[in-house]
Protein backbone atom coordinates (compact mmCIF):
# COMPACT_ATOMS: atom_id res chain seq x y z
CA UNK A 1 0.00 0.00 0.00
CA UNK A 2 3.06 2.26 1.01
CA UNK A 3 4.46 1.86 -2.43
CA UNK A 4 0.78 2.57 -4.27
CA UNK A 5 1.05 5.85 -2.48
CA UNK A 6 4.11 7.16 -3.46
CA UNK A 7 3.98 6.00 -6.62
CA UNK A 8 0.56 8.32 -6.76
CA UNK A 9 2.32 10.90 -5.63
CA UNK A 10 5.12 11.06 -8.45
CA UNK A 11 1.94 11.08 -11.07
CA UNK A 12 0.18 13.37 -9.03
CA UNK A 13 3.07 15.96 -8.44
CA UNK A 14 3.93 16.94 -12.17
CA UNK A 15 0.56 17.46 -13.22
CA UNK A 16 -0.02 19.60 -9.73
CA UNK A 17 3.08 21.90 -11.28
CA UNK A 18 1.60 22.23 -14.81
CA UNK A 19 -1.22 23.43 -13.35
CA UNK A 20 0.36 26.11 -10.86
CA UNK A 21 0.88 28.76 -13.49
CA UNK A 22 -2.95 28.86 -14.26
CA UNK A 23 -4.06 31.55 -11.88
CA UNK A 24 -6.03 34.75 -12.77
CA UNK A 25 -5.89 35.50 -16.87
CA UNK A 26 -4.31 38.44 -17.47
CA UNK A 27 -6.52 40.46 -20.09
CA UNK A 28 -7.80 43.56 -18.89
CA UNK A 29 -11.40 45.13 -20.47
CA UNK A 30 -10.60 48.24 -22.12
CA UNK A 31 -14.09 49.80 -23.70
CA UNK A 32 -15.71 46.14 -24.18
CA UNK A 33 -12.45 44.41 -25.85
CA UNK A 34 -10.04 42.42 -23.83
CA UNK A 35 -6.73 43.29 -24.43
CA UNK A 36 -4.17 40.74 -22.88
CA UNK A 37 -1.85 42.79 -20.04
CA UNK A 38 1.65 42.18 -21.95
CA UNK A 39 0.52 44.37 -24.34
CA UNK A 40 -0.83 46.92 -22.46
CA UNK A 41 2.50 46.92 -20.46
CA UNK A 42 4.17 47.23 -23.89
CA UNK A 43 1.89 50.51 -24.83
CA UNK A 44 2.56 51.98 -21.60
CA UNK A 45 6.43 51.45 -21.86
CA UNK A 46 6.53 52.74 -25.13
CA UNK A 47 4.80 55.93 -23.34
CA UNK A 48 7.35 55.80 -20.32
CA UNK A 49 10.31 55.77 -23.01
CA UNK A 50 9.32 58.58 -24.93
CA UNK A 51 8.54 60.79 -21.73
CA UNK A 52 12.53 59.27 -21.07
CA UNK A 53 13.84 60.59 -24.38
CA UNK A 54 11.92 64.02 -24.12
CA UNK A 55 13.21 64.52 -20.77
CA UNK A 56 16.56 63.85 -21.66
CA UNK A 57 16.27 65.87 -24.34
CA UNK A 58 15.31 69.10 -22.42
CA UNK A 59 18.27 68.76 -19.94
CA UNK A 60 20.29 67.86 -22.97
CA UNK A 61 21.39 64.89 -21.59
CA UNK A 62 20.91 62.08 -24.66
CA UNK A 63 24.63 62.81 -25.88
CA UNK A 64 25.45 61.25 -22.81
CA UNK A 65 23.72 58.01 -22.72
CA UNK A 66 25.58 56.52 -25.66
CA UNK A 67 23.87 54.83 -29.08
CA UNK A 68 20.21 55.38 -28.97
CA UNK A 69 19.70 52.53 -30.99
CA UNK A 70 21.06 50.30 -27.77
CA UNK A 71 19.65 52.72 -24.73
CA UNK A 72 15.81 53.10 -25.81
CA UNK A 73 14.85 49.27 -26.74
CA UNK A 74 16.60 48.80 -23.56
CA UNK A 75 14.51 51.21 -21.85
CA UNK A 76 11.71 49.78 -23.51
CA UNK A 77 12.23 46.18 -21.88
CA UNK A 78 13.01 47.60 -19.07
CA UNK A 79 9.97 49.66 -18.27
CA UNK A 80 7.75 46.81 -19.52
CA UNK A 81 9.15 44.24 -17.63
CA UNK A 82 8.82 46.78 -14.74
CA UNK A 83 5.25 47.43 -15.26
CA UNK A 84 3.99 43.72 -15.71
CA UNK A 85 5.84 42.93 -12.75
CA UNK A 86 4.00 45.50 -10.96
CA UNK A 87 0.72 45.09 -12.47
CA UNK A 88 0.89 41.21 -12.48
CA UNK A 89 2.99 39.69 -9.95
Amino acid sequence: MNAIMIARRFVLLPLALCLAGCSRNPNLEILGSYFPGWMICLVLGVALTAVAHTLLRRRHAHHAIGHPALIYPAMLVLFTCILWLCLFA
